[in-house]
């Protein structure tokens, strides 16, 4: 095999003025909290050129330090929480800085099916990967779920990783300053040993770089696999198959990569059973929308349409069509029409009340749904059926 090439001199380009400028707006396009400086987007823009050059000052004599990032905690689907690490913004745009610089090389070779966090690939790429491969013979698949991915990922087979194409030591102890910069969390400091905090802005670059290994070792072993950042799934022809594929993820996961698949929820499954992945209940040939996304796009729009705000009819459709075009956006692809279908009639009646405020529906049900197209309440079935 040819040895990979290595980059020996980055570092100038990372705190390159235009570099940095492109980290910063997009920095600015994804929003975010304050970390722990407590330093927001709007205050960093207050004095935008000045703070861009200490940052460049900074990386260049060798004096930039990390700080560490916020603890934070955001509900997941099932209920749970999922913990995220909030670096400063001057941290964000560093993170960006470098990561612009050096996604490029680690990129342009990962595994074509890898479709997390990178440019040119999407969810729904996945999703069309996993209906394919069921077209074309493939019934079962090994479910795959790794135990906290992100903050366990081994910090010296990491760095090692990163090696085999960075040689630039300034680049590589600035990765390293972040892996170890600690999370804090009720004003307490709590080191990290291991892991990479989601919500960094180099972390989604470093999950794709460690699993990397994992996509291309399973694929030479006749395993093909489908991965969006830490969700995976191995398509099997046989069930025989499927359980050698099992035992060869397991090695690779936990004796090679240091990682825990999860005992209980990695499972051999026939598509006739089913199995969830991206958003979408997998069963038979059908994507179905999970009655758990149901209920949590129903929640978004009670508390858009209650009767009981200050907002005027048009301010509450438009909040109304954001989400309503985001979840049609999404989950359009799958076999929805039927439920898209209810969810409309239910979000009329919402705003039908609204507009009446009123409780009555014999009264509520005297506004056409012509005149709720007119006031530009958006429908999922539209977008459904103009979905090419």
């Amino acid at each position: 095999m040819r040895p990979k090439r290595k980059y020996y001199s980055i570092i100038d380009k990372v705190y390159r003025m235009t570099n940095l400028h492109e980290a910063w707006n997009a920095v600015k396009a994804n929003k975010g909290s304050a970390g722990v400086d407590g330093e927001t987007i709007q205050w960093f823009e207050a004095q935008l050129s000045q703070n861009l050059t200490e940052i460049q000052r900074l990386i260049r004599e060798k004096r930039y330090r990390s700080e560490p990032v916020l603890r934070h905690y955001i509900e997941k689907d099932n209920g749970k929480e999922r913990p995220l690490g909030i670096p400063t913004v001057r941290d964000r745009i560093v993170q960006q800085a470098v990561r612009q610089m050096i996604e490029p090389l680690f990129d342009r070779e990962f595994y074509r099916h890898s479709y997390g966090f990178r440019k040119g690939h999407s969810q729904h790429q996945a999703l069309d990967t996993v209906k394919r491969a069921k077209q074309s013979g493939y019934e079962y698949v090994v479910d795959l779920d790794i135990q906290s991915y992100f903050d366990t990922i081994p910090h010296d087979q990491l760095m090692e990783k990163i090696k085999t194409k960075i040689a630039d030591g300034r680049v590589l102890d600035l990765i390293e300053m972040w892996l170890k910069a600690g999370v804090m969390e009720d004003d307490q400091l709590y080191d990290t040993t291991v892991g990479s905090p989601q919500g960094g802005v180099i972390s989604p670059l470093i999950a794709n770089v460690y699993l990397d290994e994992f996509d291309w070792k399973m694929n030479q072993q006749g395993f093909p696999v489908v991965r969006f950042a830490d969700d995976a799934i191995v398509f099997c022809k046989t069930k025989t198959k499927a359980e050698r594929a099992y035992k060869a993820a397991k090695g690779i996961l936990e004796d090679h990569l240091k990682l825990t698949m999860h005992p209980e929820k990695t499972k051999v499954v026939h598509f006739d059973e089913g199995f969830r992945f991206l958003g979408f209940d997998f069963w038979k040939d059908y994507m179905v929308l999970p009655e758990e996304r149901v209920r949590k796009y129903k929640d978004k729009i009670r508390i858009l349409s209650r009767r009981q705000q200050g907002k005027s009819l048009e301010e509450m459709i438009r909040k109304l069509n954001e989400v309503i075009r985001g979840f049609a956006n999404y989950f359009k692809i799958g076999n929805v029409k039927k439920k898209f279908t209810r969810l409309d009639e239910w979000i009329r009646m919402r705003v039908r009340s609204y507009m009446r405020k009123k409780r009555s529906m014999e009264s509520n049900w005297r506004i056409p749904n012509k005149a709720l197209t007119q006031a530009g309440l958006l429908s999922l079935v539209d977008l459904f059926t103009n979905r090419s």
